[in-house]
């Protein structure tokens, strides 16, 4: 739930007002047939909503509106009581007046009403002790002394209740206001940093592959070094607000609504049980909306987490590559060993994923010349294209690897149960800047292709169409 501003509240309790005050009214036209009390219903009552109307309207700027309502609903209550001759019942108004200025969160507009309650018990009270029995105070033939103090006793604890519900609604929407400023001030510069590292991003890879087809990897390396710290510059952002996130505590509202929850029998003979209720449900409602939206906002946090671990090793293993081209060597390599290093760099996504992976590996598997960090970055290529295409299926999850020695050749074989593809597609994949990803730049087949070849290998993909998972055969000559 977003935190209101302070007019925002005023307009909102305005609103509320709208109804109540019209209501008060005709409440006193419908008294008015127990004992013909018209003349006061209209009287009174009519005065009292020029009073409030009047000073909204000549005075906009101001709060003495909200004063003179606390006076007014003062003053009904006053009237009602009038109107049904002294039924006791009837001072329960007063409390349902202050309940209603809550909405403000104000506690300063307790004072008026208290003020008129107080009078009226004191003036009336004694009035009608001395014999003056038309002013209709009470039922009762003596009002003593000690009853009038408990009287007012009691219901300026009532009024102090309401005051401090005021105060507090008020603080907790002024640290919810605040919170949320700068929550939105961190998120657009997280904003303007994404963007800018974005086009710095941009820039750093057209200049990579200009200079990988040059064979400058010395400047590659310089470049992949600035992309990492731009993705550490963001990852830092992200644990700002994270932290500020945190912050935000929803169980101070859950802990407010149970306190009332606890209390609901005192509060509810003081306003209602219905007001009382609705009062629990809605700090309920605020509670859970702010769980849910620090749920949300967990989520996303760990979402755009999980997106820069992936460039750091996607940046862990081109720095890799560089290295490689750099040495150009080539020695005889365990195909074993190098699945297995590429899957201890994905288990976080495997595992994740709850991806089982099924290896069929002979003891005895031949050795091959080769280059092993762009070995590493062919299998790393492949085996994520099956970890995100099994990432959008919802049914089994599994990546199988087998390896066969052939006369003089080895073969790789890559089965996963991801979404496949159909004809169409399958003479598209090793072209250059073709992709089925929405954010894909279409490289990983293209190169996985190029190192294979330049190891006088082979490379294909094959699927029997969507939804039937996907074959990646690596032919390798030994």
């Amino acid at each position: 739930m977003k935190a209101l501003s302070p007019s925002q509240v005023q307009r909102r309790s305005d609103r509320i007002i709208n109804y109540f005050l019209p209501a008060y009214f005709l409440g006193g036209l419908l008294l008015a047939n127990f004992y013909d009390t018209w003349l006061i219903a209209i009287g009174v009552g009519g005065l009292s909503l020029a009073a409030y109307y009047l000073t909204k309207v000549f005075l906009p700027d101001s709060d003495l509106y909200q004063y003179i309502l606390s006076a007014v609903l003062g003053i009904f209550m006053a009237q009602y009581i009038y109107q049904m001759h002294g039924l006791f019942e009837m001072h329960f108004l007063a409390f349902i007046g202050s309940a209603i200025l809550i909405t403000y969160q104000n506690w300063k507009l307790q004072i008026p009403i208290l003020i008129i309650v107080t009078v009226h018990h004191a003036v009336f009270g004694y009035l009608q002790d001395l014999g003056f029995t038309k002013v209709y105070f009470t039922q009762l033939d003596y009002f003593a002394l000690q009853a009038f103090i408990i009287h007012i006793l009691l219901a300026a604890i009532i009024f102090f209740i309401c005051g401090l519900w005021a105060y507090q609604l008020k603080k907790y929407s002024e640290v919810e206001a605040s919170q949320a400023k700068e929550m939105e001030r961190l998120q657009n510069e997280a904003l303007i940093a994404v963007q800018a590292q974005k086009e710095q991003l941009e820039r750093h890879v057209a200049v990579l592959d200009k200079a990988v087809a040059q064979g400058k990897f010395e400047i590659a390396s310089d470049v992949a070094h600035d992309i990492g710290n731009a993705v550490v510059g963001f990852g830092s952002y992200l644990t700002r607000v994270q932290r500020l996130q945190e912050q935000d505590n929803p169980m101070v509202m859950e802990n407010l609504a149970r306190y009332f929850e606890e209390v609901n029998p005192a509060i509810s003979s003081a306003i209602g049980e219905t007001k009382a209720a609705a009062v629990i449900r809605l700090l309920r409602g605020v509670a859970i909306s702010e769980r849910d939206k620090q749920t949300e906002i967990s989520s996303a946090i760990a979402k755009q987490t999980d997106i820069i671990a992936g460039i750091q090793d996607i940046l862990h293993i081109q720095q890799q590559y560089i290295q490689g081209h750099e040495k150009q060597e080539r020695k005889a390599v365990n195909l074993r060993n190098i699945v297995n290093d590429t899957m201890a760099l994905l288990f976080g996504s495997i595992d994740k994923m709850a991806i089982a992976i099924d290896l069929d590996f002979p003891d005895e598997l031949p050795l091959i010349r080769g280059d092993r960090t762009k070995l590493m970055q062919v299998m790393l290529n492949v085996i994520k294209n099956s970890i995100e295409s099994i990432g959008i299926q919802g049914g089994e999850k599994k990546i199988a690897l087998r390896a066969n020695a052939l006369a003089d050749s080895l073969i790789l074989e890559i089965r996963d149960t991801g979404a496949g593809f159909d004809g169409a597609i399958a003479g598209e994949l090793f072209k250059q800047g073709f992709t089925t990803k929405p954010a894909g730049a279409g490289m990983a087949l293209y190169n996985c292709r190029s190192i294979v070849s330049s190891h006088a290998g082979t490379i294909a993909v094959t699927s029997d169409g969507h939804g039937m998972g996907a074959l990646t055969t690596i032919t390798f000559k030994v």
